[in-house]
C-alpha cells in the first residue's frame, strides 16, 4: 500500500477487549494493525489475506500432562504416608498446571 493512500483510523477499546485483541494477535503472530485491518475488510466483503496459524505442539502438551500426573502421584503418595507436604511441591504443581492451562487455551484458539 502506497504511503500517500494511507489514512489513520482511531477507535477505542476497553482494557479487557484490548488485552483480548493483543492475546489473539500474539497467538496468531501478527501485528494488531494487520489483524484489525483484515477483520474490517472481511466484514466489508473485501478479499482477506489468509492468516497462517502455528502448528499445535502435541508433544509439549503430552509431556506437560505426564509431568503433572507424576507430580500428582507423588503428592498423593506423600499425603497418604503422613509425610509433610512442602510448599515448594505445591508451587511446582501449580506452575505446571498453569503452563498446561495456557497451552490448552492456545490450542483452543487455533481450532
Amino acid at each position: 500500500m502506497n504511503s500517500e493512500n494511507k489514512h489513520r483510523v482511531v477507535f477505542y477499546l476497553s482494557s479487557e477487549d484490548k488485552e483480548y485483541l493483543n492475546n489473539q494477535c500474539e497467538i496468531l503472530q501478527v501485528k494488531v494493525s494487520f489483524f484489525v485491518r483484515n477483520c474490517v475488510l472481511e466484514k466489508l466483503g473485501k478479499p482477506v489475506l489468509d492468516i497462517q496459524k502455528k502448528d499445535i505442539d502435541v508433544k509439549k502438551y503430552s509431556s506437560q500432562m505426564i509431568r503433572i500426573g507424576v507430580n500428582l502421584n507423588q503428592i498423593s503418595k506423600k499425603l497418604n504416608s503422613g509425610a509433610k507436604f512442602i510448599i515448594a511441591d505445591q508451587k511446582k504443581v501449580l506452575d505446571d498446571i498453569e503452563g498446561l492451562k495456557n497451552h490448552i487455551l492456545e490450542i483452543k484458539s487455533q481450532l
